[in-house]
């Protein structure tokens, strides 16, 4: 982002609310649930992963640092707590189940996990193997470049033929967390780069009214479709020929419509300090809250008569508890200050390597 330009207080609402999608998601769980029904085909809490690869997009096309230090700079925190955390689950584990949660490495292996169709054992930390291959694609194709409409357009429709294919294959976990399944809304992030806060106005009750009504709309259209409860994506009941390819544009469209209308939101809503409290602690939040909701939900759910009390219960506690977690790991970790010494380690490594084959 442009030295000389402000804080842009969307940028938080997208994150909080984003993050606050996707524990409410994971809490609910029930594919059947009204919740998990908005967005079909896919679940609800993926429009909240397609507002942060949205914002992934707006930032990078934003960006005014040294393009490589850009990548480490954003990539270096998900690897350090990321893999803090594996350690400390596979030792955890280790005693309590025999177990070492092997797979939660994965991501921290350049993203190999993406060409697997599963998820890791602690499964949103996919999402860091996918966020490294969307800095790498800017960095080695789209540094510098505006986004165009025909790219757009291209990017369209190489998402949807990879999609479809991998679903097509009955591989809709690789479908769902490989790069192409939302390039276009990372590149619609680029191409708005310019769009940025505006006054508030009351032109934002609309938007929210167009918002909701896109989600009765489609939601109303999905059932008489059909969609069975699959994951992650669902899966049309009627079998025909093009079903595949029709799901995948339904996919796509769900994406960009939510993104697009959510962003034009946010942007005209004014910032507040417990907005930007959540906002902060989603990189720590996105790690550590499915172990937690896995360990804890039987005990908690055990204090409460009602299961769908104690559920929503379960969903603030949760959110508003991963997120203090998350602000005390920063006011006590200087992550900052760790990374430029991990990056200056490294330049003096790469310095020293490169005047020895001279």
């Amino acid at each position: 982002m442009p030295a000389n330009t402000k804080h842009q207080d969307f940028i938080d609402l997208m994150k909080a609310t984003g993050m606050f999608l996707i524990v409410y998601g994971h809490i609910v769980g029930d594919p059947s649930n009204l919740y998990n029904l908005l967005a079909q085909p896919v679940h609800t809490k993926q429009v909240g992963v397609a507002f942060f690869v949205f914002l992934t997009g707006w930032g990078l096309a934003n960006n005014t640092r040294q393009p490589l230090r850009t990548v480490f700079n954003r990539i270096f925190p998900f690897y350090f707590y990321g893999i803090l955390f594996s350690i400390f689950l596979s030792v955890l584990f280790l005693f309590i189940y025999s177990d070492t949660n092997a797979s939660n490495y994965m991501p921290y292996m350049l993203g190999v996990n993406v060409f697997f169709n599963h998820f890791p054992a602690n499964p949103t930390t996919w999402y860091i193997g996918t966020y490294l291959h969307l800095l790498l694609l800017w960095y080695f194709f789209m540094q510098g470049k505006a986004v165009t409409k025909t790219q757009l357009v291209v990017a369209f429709i190489i998402e949807n033929v990879v999609r479809s294919i991998f679903m097509a294959l009955q591989q809709d976990f690789i479908a769902y967390i490989l790069l192409p399944n939302l390039l276009t809304v990372f590149l619609l992030g680029m191409y708005l780069q310019q769009n940025r806060q505006k006054p508030s106005s009351p032109v934002v009750f609309l938007l929210i009214v167009v918002w909701v009504g896109v989600f009765m709309f489609s939601t109303r259209v999905a059932n008489v479709i059909g969609f069975d409860g699959a994951f992650p994506f669902r899966n049309m009941s009627a079998d025909f020929p093009m079903s595949v390819p029709v799901e995948s544009l339904l996919i796509s469209a769900t994406y960009l419509v939510h993104t697009l209308l959510f962003f034009e939101i946010a942007r005209r809503l004014p910032g507040h300090s417990i907005i930007s409290f959540f906002a902060r602690g989603t990189l720590i939040t996105v790690i550590i809250h499915m172990p937690l909701i896995y360990e804890t939900s039987r005990s908690f759910y055990n204090l409460f008569a009602s299961d769908d009390v104690a559920r929503i219960v379960f969903i603030f506690a949760i959110y508003i508890g991963t997120a203090i977690i998350a602000e005390t790991i920063n006011r006590l970790v200087d992550i900052k200050s760790i990374g430029n010494r991990t990056w200056n380690l490294l330049e003096k490594i790469t310095s020293t390597a490169t005047e020895k084959t001279r």
